[in-house]
């Protein structure tokens, strides 16, 4: 489960949707199960984490969240279901630490 798996990602990420108004999104968050995690980065510093559901072709948008030094995508699907997060620019932070090892 993403909650369990990285935690503080989880718990900035639903908090700033809850304070964007975002509460639907930000109650999915709970259930969600990480599908793939990758690096796009040669440095590490950008993250592609893809959740049970994930399909390209459902894509509907993405939008910034988060409150933190790097920025984080939600990306949700045409039938507003959250299916994806990216991380960009985690470069030197604990974050990047936790994606490293979670996701290699």
């Amino acid at each position: 489960m993403f909650k369990e798996t990285l935690a503080d990602l989880f718990n900035e990420v639903k908090a700033s949707l809850i304070e964007e108004g975002e509460k639907g999104f930000a109650k999915q968050l709970e259930t969600c199960e990480i599908l793939s995690c990758s690096s796009f980065s040669s440095d590490n510093s950008a993250f592609t984490i893809e959740f049970m559901g994930y399909n390209p072709d459902e894509i509907e948008d993405s939008f910034p969240t988060g409150d933190n030094e790097y920025t984080v995508m939600l990306t949700y699907s045409i039938n507003n279901k959250v299916i994806g997060l990216n991380v960009i620019g985690c470069e030197d932070t604990e974050l990047q630490k936790q994606l490293v090892a979670s996701c290699t």
